[in-house]
């Protein structure tokens, strides 16, 4: 495309974004942090308005980049579309209505004067239309759709911007989510200049009013009672999946962050790049979700609290995603073959009563076909409406997320319109339908120690224990039945459930054996498909957290490397963990889900 008297807007730095919401989960995936219309059925009232500046006088071309994400799933006509508005006229293009890839969509011509004109977006559905940029161009060759050739219309358009530099940290934690907070914490508290980078405006991760997902596991354990303190200061004091915004207490984690004048918090920022130096991490580039500028953070240890180990794989440490064969670590519960099959994601959704009837709209045209036997006559999501388990977790993360919103809307859709039972839901409201996946499983960061089954049922004990377990070997796969319904595209889950002692995970899982200076913390920690099983709650996160912040302070005040922790200074970090870095005259609240894994369950 001939970039002269063209112009770019991204849409989340349109003035007033209206009732449009952020979306910054897959900026790694499609280049970009979005707007989405995420009305839950109902269309958005208020539309994203900006001002753009057009150079020169002429007849332009409208260009949308968005696309059709129910096309994955369906031909029928999508739910998710919208207009654009060009100085208040509506283009004569529905947009979102074609690729289910991102993709330049072309509106109509417009003829526009030198000077300032007004874009709108303006939403027709609430069925989740999403729009990254809009261009206006002179050109008559539209631009092509890879990822590649996006990053490249966006320098020519929008011009390269140089990182600002934010300085050096002791300590750099990326992922703002239960383990990353402790970790950021128990540094900070032990005297470490700590930065913390989360990609979201919300601290929390699973926890947070964004997911909604209830802590599991147990903390104040033994072999180190005072482990889990610190998880006490900024854990919800209630127990629930799917639950009201203040179950989450969001404002708790923030205010204990903030109060600690060591931490610098960098909130909406998505790491992109990294800069080494031979098998070291020095810096970290990370952009902003909605005016899109970019920032530097250099330090001189780092831990990968992503969930995803992007961190890690951006330094080119090994990963692993899926589930390992047999034969490699002799696991029984692992499958013959290694296959990428992990646990899935749930979108978690629940409905409210109202005192009158009220409608949604039915999804037949679109939707998952559903009858009086697939239909799931419930009021909530809970754990088992789980997607993605067949996909790539990282690839795949925005279609995983989609797909659980599509059976969200599908089931509640033949509930309310078409089922037996529509007369006990016609006062129920479809309050809230998450839009950020809750995510279990994706890459593993390979340690110099991998946590195996064996180590586990055996209850080998490693010189290096710290943290312990609580939770079951808990895996989960497609349920049966529902597989049997929806071959390939099932959205409900069992669990298998291998009775466990509490077992101390080695330090040796919490450091990468190929960076240097990186640690990890959370689900992402060095252990097998099956171990992950019982490390990946977030009460036992948190302790990881807690321990890497404690090993990280150590190593700035030593000089050191996180290896070096194991080799010569454990003593050090032993009396760390006996006395945890968290407050104990604070209120105990974590009295919730505290589930007897040692005892047998069917």
């Amino acid at each position: 495309m001939n970039t002269t008297n063209s112009v770019m807007v991204l849409a989340t730095t349109f003035a007033d974004r209206g009732d449009w919401t952020v979306e910054q989960q897959f900026v790694l995936q499609m280049g970009s942090s979005y707007l989405l219309a995420h009305g839950i059925g109902t269309p958005l009232q208020k539309d994203a308005v900006t001002t753009v500046e057009v150079p020169a006088d002429g007849e332009y071309n409208l260009l949308v980049r968005t696309k059709n994400w129910t096309k994955h799933w369906s031909d029928g006509p999508t739910p998710g579309i919208f207009q654009v508005l060009v100085d208040g006229v509506a283009d004569s293009a529905t947009f979102g209505t074609d690729k289910v890839d991102w993709y330049w969509q072309q509106g109509g011509k417009v003829s526009l004067k030198k000077g300032k004109h007004t874009l709108a977006l303006h939403d027709l559905t609430g069925f989740d239309g999403r729009c990254d940029a809009v261009v206006l161009t002179t050109s008559d060759k539209m631009p092509g759709d890879s990822l590649e050739e996006y990053r490249a219309l966006r320098t020519a358009l929008l011009g390269p911007e140089t990182p600002v530099d934010k300085g050096e940290f002791d300590f750099v934690v990326v992922g703002g989510g239960i383990s990353g907070i402790c970790a950021a914490l128990a540094a900070a508290r032990m005297g470490s200049k700590v930065a913390l980078v989360q990609d979201r405006y919300v601290l929390g991760g699973n926890n947070s009013s964004e997911v909604r997902v209830g802590l599991g596991g147990q903390i104040n354990i033994d072999p180190y009672p005072s482990l889990g303190y610190l998880l006490n200061e900024i854990g919800p004091d209630r127990i629930g999946n799917a639950r009201g915004a203040h179950h989450y207490q969001d404002d708790k984690k923030l205010k204990v962050v903030l109060a600690e004048k060591n931490i610098t918090l960098f909130m909406g920022y998505t790491v992109t790049d990294i800069e080494k130096m031979g098998d070291t991490i020095r810096s970290v580039v990370a952009v902003e979700a909605t005016r899109q500028n970019r920032i530097k953070i250099s330090g001189k240890l780092f831990s990968d609290c992503t969930g995803d180990a992007y961190l890690a794989a951006m330094a080119g440490a090994e990963c692993r995603m899926g589930r390992e064969a047999r034969a490699e670590f002799g696991e029984s519960l692992a499958p013959e073959k290694a296959d990428g099959f992990t646990m899935g994601v749930s979108v978690e959704w629940y409905c409210e009563d109202w005192n009158t009837p009220c409608t949604f709209p039915d999804s037949l045209d679109w939707g998952l076909r559903l009858d009086e036997y697939t239909v799931e006559p419930v009021h909530r999501a809970n754990w088992y409406w789980e997607v993605g388990m067949r996909d790539d977790q990282v690839a795949d993360a925005e279609k995983i997320r989609d797909y659980g919103m599509y059976v969200a809307y599908s089931n509640w859709s033949y509930l309310k319109n078409r089922s037996s039972v529509r007369d006990q839901y016609a006062k129920s409201y479809l309050g809230w339908v998450a839009h950020v996946a809750g995510k279990r499983e994706s890459r593993r960061l390979m340690g110099e120690f991998v946590l195996r089954e064996q180590d586990l049922m055996n209850f080998t004990i490693h010189p290096d224990g710290t943290a312990s377990t609580s939770w079951y070997i808990d895996q989960h796969y497609p349920d049966p039945e529902n597989s049997k319904l929806f071959p390939g595209r099932e959205y409900l889950s069992c669990g298998h459930l291998t009775p466990l002692s509490f077992y101390p995970i080695p330090y040796r899982c919490f450091y990468s054996k190929d960076i240097d200076n990186l640690f990890m913390a959370g689900r992402n920690i060095s252990v097998s498909h099956i171990a992950l099983g019982t490390v990946r709650v977030m009460r036992t996160t948190a302790m990881m957290g807690e321990v890497v912040g404690m090993a990280a302070s150590i190593c700035a005040n030593r000089n050191a490397l996180p290896h070096d922790v194991y080799d010569s200074r454990f003593e050090e970090l032993q009396e760390l963990m006996k006395r945890g870095a968290g407050r104990t005259d604070v209120p105990y609240l974590q009295v919730y889900t505290l589930i007897d894994t040692t005892a047998a369950r069917s």
